[in-house]
């Protein structure tokens, strides 16, 4: 239908309207057909552009859906949800203390369910591992603390004043976190004296004893033999930490209660873990 005729005086007249206004009527309109007051609905949409407001097209009877922007631009925290796996304030954590031995093993690859920590330090002996006890668990309140530590106190300790330590460290981590569940690694092989070889296997035994003794978990890395030794003959070299990270797996594993009910094939590939 064609509007009525204006003539040249009544045209001059009009206010001029750019290509920008023009776009933010037609917006307007659209948005909102049913307005009946269109010059708010106009200056609404303006003020919306101009703040840098997101634009959103409204449809009735549906619910928009929430801009992840305002959560980034707010610094909330955006968290993934995965199937099967808790998110990290929610999961238990494990800490692994000791010595250089386990120091290459990555926690986030050790287990989805345990947020693990490896707070191993080099040159770490059963002395210093019980006296900076408190700063390495800190605040944590672990579930879990593994520890492989005794390599350094081969030369100068027989296996009763290791054990003796042991009993020390124990009752220090006990302390910190009282319903913390606490396993011992087995010390790895010595490629370098086979006396001091033998004596390693001895302490293991001892360490063994003395988990069954006070409750405790015992991880046993014999699977660890020499072909796993770096070329200082005490270190690890690549298979030797992968080979050790299996073990670490392993116990993690089982400790998880829906893994109790595992199958006995599962059971069958868990040899070197032995329950308390």
């Amino acid at each position: 239908m064609d509007g009525p005729e204006i003539s040249d005086s009544q045209a001059d007249a009009l206010p001029s309207v750019s290509v920008d206004d023009a776009a933010v009527c037609a917006e307007a309109i659209i948005t909102h057909p049913s307005t009946d007051r269109p010059a708010e609905t106009i200056q609404t949409v303006d003020s919306n552009r101009q703040s840098g407001a997101p634009q959103q097209p409204h449809f009735p009877g549906v619910q928009s859906a929430p801009d992840p922007s305002s959560n980034r631009q707010s610094g909330a925290p955006q968290q993934t949800n995965v199937p099967g796996v808790r998110s990290a304030p929610d999961r238990p954590v494990a800490v692994i203390i000791g010595d250089s031995i386990p120091r290459h093993l990555v926690g986030r690859r050790l287990s989805r369910r345990y947020r693990v920590i490896n707070h191993c330090i080099p040159g770490m002996t059963l002395q210093k591992l019980i006296e900076f006890s408190p700063l390495l668990l800190g605040d944590v309140d672990p579930a879990i603390v593994i520890v492989h530590c005794g390599t350094n106190n081969n030369a100068s300790h027989n296996s009763a004043e290791i054990v003796s330590l042991l009993s020390q460290l124990d009752a220090t981590v006990k302390s910190l976190a009282p319903d913390v569940k606490i396993a011992y690694s087995g010390l790895t092989a010595n490629g370098n004296c086979i006396h001091t070889d033998i004596f390693i296997c001895y302490v293991n035994d001892r360490i063994r004893e003395f988990c069954m003794d006070r409750d405790s978990y015992y991880i046993c890395n014999d699977n660890v033999s020499l072909a796993h030794l770096s070329r200082d003959g005490i270190h690890l070299n690549r298979r030797g930490t992968v080979q050790l990270a299996m073990n670490f797996i392993s116990f993690l594993r089982s400790t998880m209660s829906s893994f109790h009910t595992s199958t006995q094939s599962f059971r069958m590939d868990l040899p070197n873990y032995q329950p308390k």
